[in-house]
């Protein structure tokens, strides 16, 4: 069953082309680790606040990316920019029109 992650965060307005640059870099990784990435999306909520929003495969390879990520240096990268702790949930698609 696919399943969304979702993970918010807030990074320095300053390093927002910062933000966009190692975000792509870090999906690329992952992607390269973890095949289940269906897709991914960044988003911006406002100039601090923004949204990850990615479709995996299963749960199961949501969460092993999930705990992989700080580990995988592209994603470290990434993770610098971020200026408050992220929330991050993950959730099973039900229902899909």
């Amino acid at each position: 069953m696919a399943t969304f992650e979702l993970a918010r965060y807030t990074i320095d307005p300053a390093r927002a082309a910062d933000l966009v640059d190692r975000w792509q870099e870090a999906v690329a990784a992952i992607r390269a680790r973890f095949p289940g990435l269906v897709e991914a999306n960044l988003v911006r909520i406002d100039d601090a606040t923004w949204m990850d929003i990615w479709c995996w495969e299963s749960h199961r390879e949501a969460l092993a990316a999930a705990e992989a990520a700080p580990h995988i240096p592209e994603a470290a990268a990434m993770f610098e920019l971020i200026v408050a702790p992220p929330s991050m949930e993950h959730g099973d698609i039900v229902v899909h029109a």
